[in-house]
């Protein structure tokens, strides 16, 4: 009798349409902040935190008490550029800007201008993964960048079950992904570097009934990592507070 051979078919499952995880967390404290900043961009650098805030004619560049919130330094942007996303990388301070092709580079502990770099296409936010800067603009794009030239080295395409997703915000670099706010909600999208797979998504939408009133705040926007702790510190634009947050899957 002969043996009937059949073909061993390898069939590969395509991750590109998974649904993200449900991600949740947990408030371990909430501190002042400045609600007068239009908050852009959020950063621990070790134990110091830096904040940039956006508008044309008050665009700032500030370090911040992280327990307090209170103001320890705070330079001034040019009246005629926005800032956005900040990262301190290599022991420099860059801001990047919403229409003006700039970043700008400072230095952290004065402030003191370095240098700046153009670049194409609106500047949103910016975080770094300990080797490059990490660049949104809006769009469904991330942008991988060379920090000494600004010369962009790659790009990634961030989809979520399968779908562009838009509107990338404020980033911050998150034990080997990327954290994204999605800007005109209260969302952040947790994001594979590799291949821009939307693998978790956080609603903080019910933070908004935690911050003090009256307040003017606007869109969540602001993630730092503190690496003291390994949790979150999210804030908003004009909101009162900062929220000490840490999350985990569902």
């Amino acid at each position: 009798m002969k043996h009937l051979l059949f073909p061993i078919i390898a069939i590969t499952l395509c991750a590109c349409n998974r649904e993200p995880a449900t991600l949740v967390y947990k408030i371990v404290s909430v501190r002042p902040h400045d609600r007068e900043c239009y908050t852009q961009g959020l950063e621990f650098s070790g134990k110091r935190l830096f904040e940039s805030g956006g508008g044309y004619d008050s665009s700032t560049v500030r370090e911040e008490d992280p327990a307090t919130g209170a103001v320890l330094r705070k330079r001034a942007m040019a009246k005629t550029v926005f800032a956005e996303g900040i990262s301190r990388f290599n022991d420099e301070l860059f801001i990047l800007t919403w229409k003006e092709n700039t970043a700008y580079v400072f230095e952290p502990d004065t402030f003191k201008f370095i240098r700046s770099h153009t670049y194409q296409g609106e500047g949103w936010g910016l975080t770094n993964d300990g080797k490059q800067l990490i660049m949104s603009d809006g769009t469904d794009k991330l942008k991988f960048i060379n920090s000494k030239d600004f010369s962009v080295i790659r790009t990634i395409d961030v989809t979520k079950s399968g779908q562009p997703l838009t509107q990338l915000n404020e980033l911050e670099y998150v034990h080997g992904e990327i954290f994204a706010n999605v800007y005109m909600t209260d969302e952040i999208a947790r994001i594979s570097p590799e291949n821009g797979r939307v693998t978790g998504w956080l609603d903080l939408s019910a933070l908004r009934r935690q911050l003090p009133t009256p307040n003017k705040a606007e869109v969540l926007n602001g993630i730092a990592l503190d690496p003291a702790t390994g949790h979150l510190i999210v804030t908003g634009k004009l909101w009162p507070s900062m929220f000490e947050i840490e999350v985990s899957e569902k």
